[in-house]
């Protein structure tokens, strides 16, 4: 997709200004980064102990493609505001017609867990200056270009930012309440459904990062090779029936014709007519595959602890107690610790991860400018809790706190931020999707429990960086 489908128009025409006052060459320094954790929709209450970075590939993806068709500038040209002020800034035109990217990026690993709160100084004070103040973050990228680039790649970065990270957190939440509730059972996505199509393939990529095992996506797998599994669907069962055929003939035959295609990876879908009758479901499962059992059974509906006991105990009755039993339905974290005591082997889980709907707005990125021209800046937004921190930040992460502060400092911790993009080499290699995928459970395994709840807690900045938000909001009267 081409530069200008993505932007938003303020962004267009703010630039026309600064074009035409030199000012479009300017270098400055963008960080993009969230507040503060995700709340719930409902409650305002917590809904997200940390956040799961994803998208960093995508990012870069679009920096290393983005540009302005012929068509894309003739649109432009074509709107009734914008198109006036380009007519008398036709340097601005051909600018747009060539225009590549450039800059220098840093970014934490993708799958890394962060953080973001009030700003807190490091002997635990809450950090306010004259009213202000600013949250304090892990920035997702911190990026140094010229003016005008970095107004066309806000929105399309925020885009990716704010879905990617939004679905692989709430698929590592997902993920961490089984592990911490019992036995590791794999979680399958299978929410393309629920969502965009080109969505889809983003979100399916996003939740194998935050933990997900495999997607039932096939277009994510062949595009990026996230693992991709499935078992049958009700339309299949149903599409079996025949005229003057009882139901639970035609989906016994089914079962059986199923399980002859696939007789070592054959899931079989119970639930279609009735999951424990005397001739359906389980029992047709289990006698259609020659009375040994499929290799497991899917159950998507009245799905609970007693009903999974109950479809395990009729399977070990036929002499199926090798079969599994994978569960889907409408499941989160409050039904994935409900199960938690049920002989579950799989969870399938759509439209909760994909969308998020207990926290479906993104995971508040924002991108704001943290230097322009070599000089620090902030936003202050005095007493609305939106003020942001000046200068290129540093991360250093222990297993107990985070604290932010500015490039150069001495470590205090293992620095978080790298660069993924140079001035002179361009797009810089990064993690493989399973190299991601096992850095986010890694790094989230390091840190102890009390840093994994749910709810905010401070992140901590540096003693020089509260130093220069004092010299700056003074500094603004």
């Amino acid at each position: 997709m081409s530069g200008a489908a993505q932007l938003d128009l303020y962004q267009l025409t703010s630039l026309v200004t600064h074009h035409a006052a030199g000012r479009a060459g300017d270098r400055v320094v963008m960080a993009f980064f969230s507040r503060s954790l995700p709340k719930h929709v409902c409650t305002g209450a917590p809904a997200r102990g940390w956040l799961t970075f994803a998208g960093l590939a995508r990012c870069l993806d679009h920096l290393s493609s983005a540009s302005f068709t012929a068509a894309d500038l003739a649109a432009l040209r074509a709107h009734p505001m914008l198109g006036p002020a380009l007519a008398k800034h036709p340097a601005l035109v051909d600018q747009l017609a060539d225009w590549r990217f450039r800059g220098e990026v840093w970014a934490p690993r993708e799958g890394t867990p962060l953080f973001a709160g009030p700003a807190t100084r490091l002997d635990g004070e809450r950090l306010s200056v004259d009213g202000v103040a600013p949250s304090a973050y892990c920035p997702y990228l911190v990026i140094e270009t010229d003016l005008l680039s970095a107004k066309l790649i806000e929105t399309p970065l925020l885009s990716v930012i704010n879905h990617m990270t939004m679905v692989a957190t709430k698929a590592s939440h997902l993920v961490a309440a089984i592990r911490a509730a019992g036995p590791e059972r794999p979680v399958l996505e299978f929410g393309q459904r629920r969502t965009h199509p080109v969505a889809a393939i983003d979100a399916s990529v996003a939740a194998y990062i935050g933990g997900c095992a495999a997607t039932s996506n096939v277009a994510a797998h062949v595009a990026h090779g996230v693992p991709v599994a499935g078992t049958m669907d009700h339309f299949a069962v149903q599409a079996w029936e025949q005229p003057g055929v009882a139901r639970h003939s035609s989906e016994f035959a089914f079962f059986q014709a199923f399980h002859e295609m696939y007789p070592d990876d054959d899931t079989l879908l119970v639930d279609t007519y009735d999951t424990f009758g005397a001739h359906t479901g389980i029992r047709n499962a289990v006698a259609a595959t020659g009375g040994r059992g499929p290799r497991a059974i899917r159950i998507d509906s009245n799905v609970s602890a007693d009903t999974v006991q109950r479809a395990r105990a009729l399977l070990d009755e036929l002499g199926a107690a090798h079969t599994r039993i994978t569960v889907s339905g409408g499941l989160d974290e409050d039904s994935a610790r409900s199960l938690a005591a049920a002989p579950v082997d799989a969870y399938g889980v759509g439209e909760r991860i994909v969308t998020s709907p207990d926290s479906p707005v993104g995971v508040g990125a924002v991108a704001k400018l943290a230097l322009v021209g070599g000089r620090p800046t902030m936003k202050l937004s005095r007493g609305s809790g939106k003020a942001t921190l000046p200068g290129w930040l540093q991360v250093w992460r222990t297993p107990e706190r985070d604290v932010v502060g500015l490039r150069g400092e001495p470590d205090v911790g293992a620095p978080l931020l790298a660069p993924v993009w140079t001035w002179d080499g361009g797009r810089q290699p990064v993690a493989t999707l399973a190299e991601a995928r096992q850095h986010a459970r890694d790094a989230l395994d390091a840190l102890p429990p009390e840093r994994r709840a749910i709810g905010a807690r401070p992140v901590f900045v540096s003693d020089a960086l509260a130093a220069e938000v004092g010299r700056l909001v003074v500094g603004a009267g």
